[in-house]
């Protein structure tokens, strides 16, 4: 498996620089040119290629490694390639969030699975690559690779060094559970994206009832409230969703307008789960904006989350 694993950039995009029109074929040594990398303050290097891979460098970042040992092969090869795609992921929204950001332009985010990955095995390209992830390379021709002729415009670096510094972020941040939250918000940008509603408006969901409940407990906490009894029962079933939100209103720890859209999206999820009513694109659109402020507000750094879809003949 190596340190190393990278992934065709899934966007109609090229990285920092496009080639020239007349180019009909990047030879493989170019395709595989390293135009920039990023180092992490959390032993991490990412690297963009000219032919438009992606590369992460896992060597210093612990949770990724695969120690490949007797018993322990497969549950170790799981686990780090877990550690992989959740960091991806991770990127796939700081990227998102920093085109946003910075060019002003809502584009797709992108999902990356265990079988979207290729890995080196070591050193660089010339010593080795596997995995299900190398399907998506363009067709080889004499010479090099076909050059994609759908991918337009370039994803400029400065937007590519903002989303290096926002998953910098999202790693070091002391909220465990940012990065586990950056990925479902990414998952429901790319439901929402398929037409995938309900599953979007789910993920999304999760986020806001989730960051609700440490709310509630930073809430409780500040109030002092003592024994594990009481407690327990402030944290418990009792207090659903819908009761600690109206607290937390007439609490003034969050406003009539959060009120508001935590009410619509946790109706529009449970008359999914106990009616299967199918939600609309606009209560999945709006549970993402819910989930993308309350989690810009749980980091202190904004976070941005574009719902973007589209249908044939529109």
């Amino acid at each position: 498996m190596g340190t190393k694993s990278g992934f065709i950039f899934p966007s109609p995009y090229w990285l920092i620089e496009e080639p020239p029109f007349d180019v009909q074929a990047i030879p493989h040594e170019d395709f595989f040119y390293e135009l920039h990398s990023w180092q992490t303050d959390h032993g991490i290097t990412i690297s963009v290629h000219r032919g438009g891979v992606i590369m992460f460098d896992f060597s210093g970042y612990s949770e990724a490694e695969w120690t490949g040992d007797g018993l322990n092969h497969l549950t170790s090869l799981i686990e780090a390639t877990q550690a992989r795609v959740k960091i991806i992921n991770a990127f796939s929204l700081s990227l998102h969030s920093a085109r946003a950001a910075s060019e002003n332009l809502a584009t797709d985010a992108f999902h990356i699975g265990p079988r979207s990955l290729f890995h080196i095995y070591s050193g660089d390209v010339a010593s080795g690559m596997g995995g299900d992830g190398l399907r998506g390379l363009p067709q080889p021709v004499t010479g090099g690779y076909v050059r994609d002729l759908y991918r337009h415009g370039v994803v400029r670096k400065s937007s590519l060094d903002l989303a290096v510094d926002t998953l910098n972020f999202l790693i070091g941040h002391e909220y465990n559970n940012s990065l586990d939250l950056a990925g479902l918000l990414n998952n429901s940008l790319n439901s929402y994206r398929n037409h995938e509603f309900a599953p979007s408006l789910i993920t999304a969901w999760t986020i806001c009832e989730t960051l609700l409940q440490l709310q509630w407990d930073s809430y409780i906490a500040a109030k002092g409230v003592k024994g594990r009894s009481r407690r327990d029962k402030l944290t418990g079933r009792d207090f659903t969703a819908s009761i600690v939100s109206e607290v937390l209103n007439l609490a003034e720890v969050i406003d009539a307008d959060s009120l508001a859209s935590l009410d619509r999206v946790r109706k529009a999820r449970n008359a999914w789960m106990h009616s299967i009513k199918s939600p609309t694109h606009g209560d999945a659109a709006a549970a993402i904006e819910l989930a993308a402020t309350m989690f810009s507000a749980a980091l202190g750094r904004e976070i941005l989350a574009i719902p973007i879809t589209a249908a044939t003949g529109v």
